[in-house]
């Protein structure tokens, strides 16, 4: 059978038996690009623009799918396949100018080169601890859920091949039911985490099996893939399969002691040269020559390599080295590779129609959402059948793996022409689909535990007092661990700390979107794949923990996510903890010159306005203006008090302070003038229509809570010398502020702790709304905060549970 026309200056012949194809070139026909006229040599600008080709389309395509939850691979798959003959390929014009034939094999050597340290970055990202914490029931659950998509593979691809012929083996049709098998089975981990991430679901229970059965199933599916390439040559299957264990084996017990030996007597806790990084992607290259000369092929060996390098600081600079250039460059490149052996127009099978095709693609979707169904019936837990269907369509979630799978079967002469195609479109119709569906049709129930340790006030002298801070850089360290020393543990009120480190998710980082839980107790509690800062990070959070004893306990986790949905995050853990008071930092920070900051503070203040308006627990946003430095005398506090459920908070964080040794508390209320005109209030469309009515008995019961509140304080605090108690009259904000500049200009305070009062009517404030410059620190925060008399006192802004 002949492929393609004269006018392309090629001709494609494919043998009987559909597997192998011959490439016949007409010289005077053919030319290989305008870069060349008069020679069929393949030049670098022919080169470059092919990537230009590829990322240019893939990335108009990208922000067309954009707003449908698809991922960057989903377009790079689309943009490979119209370059092919499926669309662009059809074109004299462009194959000839940007895409010629005889530039594939270039293309392809290229490409291979970048697939193959991209390997090596998948295998670095595979670590061994969770899959060792995995259960044995969730094992013998993943494992049963992929019998049954191999047994559907199998089944369903002969929909999409010719018919049997009369005495025609059946041994080469069951080889390629293989392949289909593999790529039904296997759920790529890296995409299926960045729907997780997306959607919030990586906490919980669904989350977590999926991600269990997923690290089961590409483990498997590598095993599934040494055990084709065997099958695919018959003579040598028993030197491929003795050569397969031989070589895991010696990665498992001498080229991981042996490069874990390395790295301790080469690092020593400083920072990895240039020279030792070369060395190990040497590395990576020697091991994809050792499988390749084995009949293994290159891709197994770099993965097995990066699976077997250990985990820390080494392997997290290497996989930033990689990530970049391979998944923006060389995976675009393989998917562009893909799509010009991919004709869709054509992908119809001899005696089969349209309409297989698509029974095809729909079996091969419902594989494993048929499977899933099945185990959860098997499973003594049942879930609702609304969880059953989530987790069986985020099983669905392929990426490159399957592709890389459909593509080793080609070259092994395994798969037919036509049914590769198919396979290439029931792969992209998964990995479109699982995003969307998961999105408009499971919302997770809300069974968060509910406590009545929401606040600092409820909390008391005599519970403990859980405490959420969350962290985006090292230099914030200092400032959160000094407010909880301030926060003074005693025996009665023990302070549980969880310590949250935020990190940005990346586009092409989501095989990292996870929330990473660090052991207290290891000596490298940062863990895994954590970069340096993270690790500094974790280990004076633990250290905290440890010069206090038993009094202030830490636990520490990384939580990465994307910025838009990081307060999502930071909440489900304040619930899950059951905190009473949730840390924030301010998004603008006193930083070191030396040392700048890399986080985009735009969308730090929005996160932090939407932790604020949905946090299960008091909120504290700390603007650290040097509170971590050493003071080896008086920390001097003080608090402005207006009145309202944000002010009684504040001043009751701070009276827990004012119990350590070395504090002094200087309390500032502000009190109406007789003759001062009371503001009216306004009704707020947002307060579901209340009333003004309601809104004024609203304030004065704010009043009289107000008023027994102070009257209590001022009963504790009577008789201490901890505690300076002053009343101010004023009749308008600009008197306030006048107080405030004064107040802060004759002394000088370590910290201020101010209730944001948001929504408050007093006279205290009157005329400031229109001042304010962030509309989270409330009037008195920001007019510290922005202003010039008091650039060295932090400040905490509070504001109190809203149901």
């Amino acid at each position: 059978m002949v492929v393609g026309n004269d006018r392309f200056g090629f001709k494609i012949i494919v043998s009987p038996n559909r597997m192998e194809m011959k490439v016949c070139f007409d010289d005077k026909a053919y030319n290989s690009s305008n870069w060349a006229p008069d020679s069929n040599m393949v030049t670098a600008p022919t080169l470059y623009s092919q990537i230009a080709t590829q990322i240019g389309l893939s990335g108009l395509i990208y922000l067309l799918l954009k707003p449908f939850n698809q991922s960057p691979l989903v377009a790079e798959v689309i943009a490979g396949i119209m370059i092919g003959p499926t669309l662009l390929g059809n074109f004299s014009g462009f194959v000839n100018n940007i895409f010629p034939f005889v530039s594939t094999t270039v293309l392809e050597n290229f490409m291979n080169l970048g697939i193959i340290y991209y390997m090596s970055q998948l295998g670095m990202e595979m670590n061994l601890t969770p899959m060792l914490k995995i259960r044995r029931k969730t094992t013998i659950r993943a494992m049963a859920g992929m019998v049954l998509p191999m047994a559907i593979g199998f089944v369903s691809y002969f929909l999409v091949v010719p018919p049997m012929k009369p005495h025609e083996p059946i041994l080469p049709k069951l080889k390629s039911a293989f392949v289909w098998g593999i790529v039904l089975t296997a759920t790529n981990l890296p995409d299926l985490t960045r729907v997780l991430a997306e959607q919030k679901l990586m906490r919980t229970d669904i989350g977590r099996s999926a991600v269990a059965s997923s690290f089961l199933s590409d483990i498997a599916m590598w095993v599934f893939l040494a055990v084709l390439i065997s099958v695919s040559r018959p003579e040598y299957t028993i030197r491929l399969c003795i050569s397969t264990i031989a070589f895991m084996l010696f990665c498992a017990f001498l080229a991981r002691p042996a490069l874990s030996w390395l790295i301790s007597v080469t690092s020593k806790g400083k920072d990895y040269r240039e020279r030792q990084v070369q060395f190990v992607l040497c590395g990576v290259l020697v091991a994809a020559l050792i499988t390749d000369s084995l009949g293994l092929g290159s891709l197994l060996g770099a993965f097995m390599f990066g699976f077997t390098l250990p985990s820390g600081q080494l392997t997290t600079t290497i996989s930033e080295r990689i990530e970049k250039v391979s998944s923006w460059i060389m995976v675009p490149l393989y998917c562009t590779v893909s799509g010009l052996k991919s004709n869709l127009p054509m992908m119809v099978p001899e005696g089969r129609s349209v309409m297989h095709v698509i029974l095809f693609v729909g079996i091969s979707w419902s594989a494993k959402v048929i499977s899933t169904f099945l185990v959860s019936i098997g499973s003594q837990r049942m879930r609702r059948p609304q969880e059953i269907f989530t987790l069986g369509v985020l099983m669905n979630s392929k990426g490159l793996l399957a592709m890389i799978a459909i593509n080793l079967g080609r070259e092994l002469y395994l798969v037919e022409v036509e049914a590769s195609g198919v396979m290439m479109l029931s792969v992209l119709v998964m990995m479109m689909s699982v995003s969307p569906i998961v999105k408009y049709t499971y919302k997770p129930q809300h069974r968060m535990l509910l406590h009545k340790t929401r606040t600092i006030q409820s909390t008391g002298s005599e519970l403990p007092f859980r405490i959420v801070a969350c962290l985006h850089s090292k230099h914030q360290i200092q400032g959160v661990a000094s407010l909880l020393r301030l926060s003074n543990s005693t025996a009665q009120s023990k302070i549980h700390t969880t310590g949250i480190h935020l990190v940005e998710l990346t586009e092409h980082a989501a095989a990292a979107a996870m929330l990473i839980e660090h052991d207290t107790h290891s000596k490298s509690a940062a863990g895994t794949k954590e970069n340096s800062m993270n690790h500094q990070i974790v280990q004076s959070m633990l250290a905290l923990g440890k010069e206090n004893g038993s009094l202030i306990s830490v636990d520490c986790l990384t939580a990465i996510s994307r910025y838009a949905t990081m307060h999502i995050d930071i909440c489900c853990i304040a619930e899950d903890k059951r905190a009473a008071l949730l840390i924030v930092p301010f998004h603008e920070q006193a930083n070191s010159k030396d040392e700048p900051e890399m986080i985009d503070a735009h969308a730090v203040r929005n996160m932090n306005q939407q932790v604020m308006s949905k946090a299960p627990c008091t909120v504290g946003l700390l603007v650290d203006r040097g509170l971590g430095k050493p003071n080896y005398g008086t920390t001097c506090l003080i608090v402005f008090y207006i009145g309202g459920a944000d002010d009684r908070e504040a001043l009751s964080y701070a009276w827990r302070m004012v119990w350590r040794p070395n504090v002094h508390l200087t309390v500032v209320r502000f009190v109406q003038s007789d003759d001062a005109v009371e503001p009216t209030p306004v009704e707020d469309p947002d307060d579901d229509g209340k009333g003004i009515l309601s809104l004024m008995e609203d304030q004065e019961r704010q009043k009289m809570m107000d008023e027994e509140f102070i009257i209590e304080f001022k009963n504790k605090a009577a008789g201490s010398s901890s505690v300076s108690y002053t009343e101010e009259v004023v009749q308008n904000g600009d008197e306030t502020m006048a107080i405030v500049r004064n107040v802060m200009s004759a002394n000088y305070y370590h910290l201020c702790i101010a209730g944001k009062g948001e929504k408050r009517i007093s006279v205290a404030e009157m005329g400031l709304s229109e001042l304010v410059e962030f509309q989270e620190l409330g009037a008195i925060g920001d007019a510290i905060v922005t202003s010039n008399f008091s650039n060295s006192t932090s400040v905490l802004v509070i504001q109190h549970y809203r149901k």
